[in-house]
């Protein structure tokens, strides 16, 4: 029974009530038309539906804040339902444009179509149902069902333009790749001459080098270009109780761990993942279309926790992350976190620290005043003076203010950590 009957209902029993008061049949006979109307559409609401359901998002994967074309359309498999009502409920955090809502008649064997557009932040959102209401004519009685039509949509973090950074690692897997190994193979640039041996390719041959020495063969060798390992560390620790600079940090990090997995990737390395939090996730090496799906979804998934002792990471790169790979963390950098990042360094790994600035972010929220301005210049000076340690350690640390494009900064750390190693 919907308010609109219970309202009725009340008036029926407060007219017949009125009559029995005042002892006057006319008042009684005011109750008539009203009862009527109610016994008819009693009479004519459906005993049950028989309905089909079926969503269809445009796309499974999105960037977040895209817009996401989402139909349902629903098929009536029973009797004609004169009055229906569908509704498709969106998750609370996306943005809706167009009518998830629709009304209209149904005959047998025919079905009605609704269409609207969503904009979600970075998560992962499913649709379990969708809701349907079928009532008489006058919408007095009402039935509800609600109908499997399970959907799953992914928002990826924002694309971030970023172009392949030249970190070398100290060592390469042994397979054909994108990345210089620091030894003679099949790559395109220039390694060294050798004795010919039985089986080189007699197109490497260095035929100058044969007609100066007329009874010897010399071959040509290359620098090899093989698969290297990178490892991708998200801080997903809730740092401070300030909850937008604590999200607007956390959202860089994941934007930029989400451009820098696509990349490396895309170039044919391996990539191990872990988001370091109260709820930690691990992704084991691997490489390809399937590695970039798993590295999405557990980004997809992240979610600040409370705070945890960044030490506790010591125990999973032996596990997570080969000998000698490169480790790119993404954190915005505490002052209990220096020791630990020491430590992964004494392991052997290349590490890179790419630190999204809470200063900066801070500093633009806060009015333009003597104190705020001396407090600002004492936190720059403090967070330089821990990026500095890093760098003293062997750790490449990026200071980087979230409304900066990121590229640059990473291909001066890449250099800089090349002309480390080669000095």
């Amino acid at each position: 029974m919907t308010s609109k009957a219970s309202f009725i209902s009340l008036l029926i029993c407060g007219l017949l009530i009125a009559a029995l008061v005042a002892r006057n049949g006319q008042v009684l006979l005011l109750a008539v038309p009203f009862l009527v109307y109610l016994i008819v559409g009693l009479l004519q609401c459906p005993g049950d539906m028989s309905l089909r359901a079926w969503r269809t998002p445009s796309q499974a994967q999105v960037a977040a804040q895209e817009p996401l074309q989402v139909r349902v359309y629903v098929e009536n498999a029973g009797p004609t339902l004169a009055n229906l009502c569908v509704i498709d409920a969106c998750h609370p955090a996306m943005a809706f444009e167009g009518h998830a809502r629709q009304r209209s008649a149904l005959p047998e064997g025919e079905g009605m179509q609704l269409e609207y557009r969503v904009r979600a932040p970075r998560g992962i959102y499913a649709w379990n149902g969708i809701e349907a209401r079928a009532s008489d004519p006058f919408g007095l009685f009402e039935l509800r069902r609600d109908l499997p039509a399970f959907s799953e949509v992914r928002v990826r973090p924002a694309p971030l333009k970023m172009r392949p950074a030249p970190f070398q690692p100290q060592e390469t897997l042994h397979a054909p790749g994108p990345t210089v190994a620091r030894l003679a193979g099949t790559g395109t640039d220039f390694w060294g001459i050798r004795e010919y041996r039985p089986g080189d390719p007699l197109r490497r041959l260095n035929w100058r080098l044969a007609g100066r020495y007329p009874h010897r063969l010399f071959t040509n060798q290359f620098q090899g270009e093989e698969i290297a390992d990178f490892g991708l560390i998200v801080d997903a620790r809730a740092l401070s109780s300030a909850s937008t600079l604590e999200s607007t940090i956390f959202e860089s990090s994941i934007q930029a761990a989400a451009a820098l997995a696509e990349v490396i990737l895309r170039r044919g390395n391996r990539v191990a993942l872990l988001i370091f939090g109260e709820n930690t996730s691990c992704l084991f090496p691997g490489y390809g279309k399937r590695q970039l799906s798993f590295v999405m979804r557990d980004l997809c998934r992240a979610k600040l926790g409370r705070n945890l002792p960044l030490r506790y990471l010591e125990y999973f790169p032996t596990r997570v992350f080969p000998a000698k790979s490169v480790i790119i963390a993404f954190s915005a950098l505490d002052a209990a976190d220096v020791d630990t990042y020491a430590r992964l360094r004494s392991y052997g790994y290349e590490v890179v620290l790419v630190s999204p600035s809470p200063v900066e972010v801070m500093a633009r929220t806060l009015r333009a005043t003597r104190l705020n301005d001396r407090a600002v210049r004492t936190a720059r000076l403090e967070r330089a003076a821990r990026l500095k340690t890093l760098l003293q350690m062997g750790v490449e640390a990026v200071d980087w203010d979230v409304d900066q494009p990121l590229d640059p900064l990473l291909q001066g750390a890449a250099r800089a950590m090349t002309r480390r190693r080669n000095q």
